[in-house]
C-alpha cells in the first residue's frame, strides 16, 4: 500500500543539544566503535528535543523513585548492549529504554546502528519511528513505520522482542497495532488527516478487545471529524458506552469519547489546572485535555481551543501522543507550516560530536 501525502516545508533552525560521549570500559575490537559512539545519558539540564517552533524540551520530571527505576533499567540495557553487539535484541532494548527516559537522539543513534546490521527488523523501525515522532521529525517517522509494517506484513499476532508489562499483556496490543497507531499520529501532525484516518482504521482491524478498540476509536473520531466524515465520526460516538469493560489504563480514552458524545461534562472529565506529575498521570490527563480542545475546535470556539492547547503545551510530559498532537495543532493555528527538522548532535560547548 502506498500513501500519497504532501508535506509543506519551511526552514527553521532547531538544534538538539546533547552532552559529549563518556568513556567506556575497554571493549573487544568488534565493540570498540559502537562503545565509543554511545552518547552520554547524564543529560540533566540539557535539551532532550525541541518543539515544532524550536523551543527546548527538557528532562521528564518523573518522581525520584521512577527515575531511579528507569536509570537502573537503562544501565542494565546498556551493559547488555555492549556485551551483545551481534544480538539485535540488544539494540532494541537499549534504544527503547533510552526512549523511555526521554533520550530521543540517543535512541535514534542506537536504533540506527541496529538497523545497519539488522535491516529487516520491525522492532528497530518501530522504536526509531516513535523516537522520530517524539523528536518532531514526522516524515522520517512515517518512513520507519512503513518499513516496520512491511517487515511484519503477512505475519499474525506479532508481539515484538521486548518483554511486556502485566498491563501491556492484558491490553494485548500487537506490533501491527502499535505501528499504525503511531503512523497515524505522524500523518496527523503533518495535517494529513486522510492518511491519518486510514492508519487509525487499520488499528481497528488489529483490535481484539474493547481496550484496543477504544484507543483506536479515540484517534479515529478526531481524524474523521476533521476530514469531512461526520457520519462516521457520529457512528463512533454512538458505540461509546459507559458500561464497556475497560481497564483503568485505557479508561481515559473512553471518558474522552463519552465527553465528546455529551455524556460527561467537562468538569467531570479533567481538571486542566492540575498538571500531571508522572508519565502515567500525563497519559490520562493529555488524552482528556486534548478531547476538550477538539470539542472546542469542532464547535468553532477557537479561543478556547487555543487556550486548552496552550495548557497542554505547558505540561512537562512532551513525549505523550496527545501532547504531540496538541502541539502540532497549536503550531498550525499560529500559522506555521511543518518542515522536517534537520537534527545536529552537539555537545554542550557547541562542538559537534565525533
Amino acid at each position: 500500500m502506498k500513501f500519497n501525502t504532501v508535506l509543506v516545508l519551511m526552514v527553521f533552525g532547531s538544534l538538539f543539544y546533547l552532552l559529549g560521549c563518556k568513556s567506556e570500559p575497554k571493549a573487544l575490537p568488534e565493540q570498540a566503535q559502537a562503545a565509543q559512539a554511545i552518547p552520554d545519558e547524564n543529560l540533566s539540564g540539557s535539551t532532550y528535543a525541541v518543539t515544532l517552533d524550536g523551543k527546548p524540551l527538557k528532562e521528564l520530571p518523573e518522581p525520584d523513585s521512577i527515575k531511579a527505576q528507569n536509570k537502573a533499567k537503562l544501565d542494565a540495557s546498556r551493559n547488555f548492549y555492549l556485551g551483545h553487539l551481534d544480538d539485535v535484541k540488544s539494540y532494541v532494548s537499549y534504544g527503547a529504554q533510552n526512549l523511555k527516559c526521554g533520550y530521543v537522539e540517543n535512541a535514534i543513534q542506537v536504533l540506527s546502528k541496529g538497523i545497519e546490521q539488522f535491516s529487516n527488523t520491525a522492532d528497530l523501525y518501530l522504536y526509531r519511528g516513535i523516537a522520530f515522532v517524539q523528536g518532531r521529525q514526522f516524515g522520517s517517522a512515517v518512513n520507519d513505520f512503513w518499513k516496520a509494517g512491511k517487515a511484519v506484513e503477512g505475519q499474525k499476532d506479532v508481539k515484538g522482542m521486548l518483554e511486556k508489562t502485566e498491563i501491556e499483556k492484558k491490553i494485548n496490543a500487537g506490533m501491527h497495532y502499535e505501528i499504525y497507531k503511531w503512523m497515524g499520529l505522524a500523518f496527523q501532525c503533518q495535517n494529513d488527516f486522510p492518511n491519518a484516518e486510514k492508519m487509525f482504521e487499520v488499528c481497528g482491524d488489529f483490535s481484539n478487545n474493547s481496550d484496543l478498540y477504544c484507543m483506536a476509536y479515540y484517534w479515529q473520531y478526531q481524524a474523521y471529524s476533521r476530514s469531512g466524515r461526520a457520519q462516521d465520526a457520529k457512528n463512533i460516538l454512538e458505540s461509546a458506552d459507559p458500561k464497556m469493560f475497560i481497564m483503568p489504563v485505557t479508561k481515559p480514552y473512553l471518558d474522552a469519547l463519552l465527553y465528546l458524545k455529551g455524556s460527561i461534562k467537562e468538569s467531570e472529565l479533567v481538571n486542566l489546572d492540575q498538571l500531571p506529575t508522572t508519565s502515567e498521570e500525563a497519559m490520562a490527563w493529555t488524552v482528556k485535555a486534548y478531547a476538550i480542545a477538539l470539542k472546542a475546535e469542532l464547535a468553532g470556539t477557537q479561543d478556547k481551543q487555543i487556550r486548552v492547547l496552550e495548557k497542554i503545551e505547558s505540561s512537562p510530559f512532551w513525549n505523550q501522543m496527545a501532547y504531540i498532537a496538541a502541539e502540532a495543532d497549536l503550531h498550525r493555528l499560529k500559522g506555521f507550516k511543518y518542515e522536517e527538522m534537520k537534527a545536529k548532535e552537539l555537545k554542550s560547548n557547541g562542538k559537534r560530536n565525533q
